[in-house]
């Protein structure tokens, strides 16, 4: 991954972010990497070989904020299960005084044989010994 081969695509920042209408801004993404990444891709010239040849390219990584990543999954993130991985397997707690929702079922992604895992004195007085979710 070197950096003259990344491009930043959008940018969006501020109070007027668009918030659900996200996809007013992705479409046009969308209809390109949609072309490009069929079985024949699109013809392009190579000018250091002097041929043409098919390029084909897809979407690898996107990097966002919390609330962007709710809106481009489509999955909420308040309330009881809104960890994108456990999904509805999520460990979740809600405090009375403070009102908040707190997420307690991650050691779960430590080793199996992980020092935290075993430790119950700090976490509810139990050893963790859930699986990882399969994505």
């Amino acid at each position: 991954m070197k950096w003259k081969y990344m491009m930043m695509l959008v940018l969006i920042q501020g109070p007027k972010q668009p918030g659900n209408d996200i996809d007013v801004y992705l479409r046009p993404l969308v209809d390109e990497l949609l072309l490009l990444w069929k079985e024949e891709g699109v013809r392009v010239w190579d000018e250091y070989k002097q041929e043409n040849f098919d390029l084909r390219a897809l979407l690898f990584v996107t990097i966002n904020d919390w609330p962007a990543l709710s809106n481009l999954s489509g999955q909420s993130n308040k309330g009881y299960q809104t960890c994108t991985h456990c999904l509805e397997e999520t460990d979740s707690l809600y405090l009375k005084n403070c009102r908040k929702v707190v997420y307690m079922g991650h050691r779960r992604f430590l080793p199996l044989n992980h020092l935290l895992r075993r430790k119950g004195k700090h976490f509810k007085g139990e050893p963790k010994t859930r699986a990882k979710p399969i994505f």
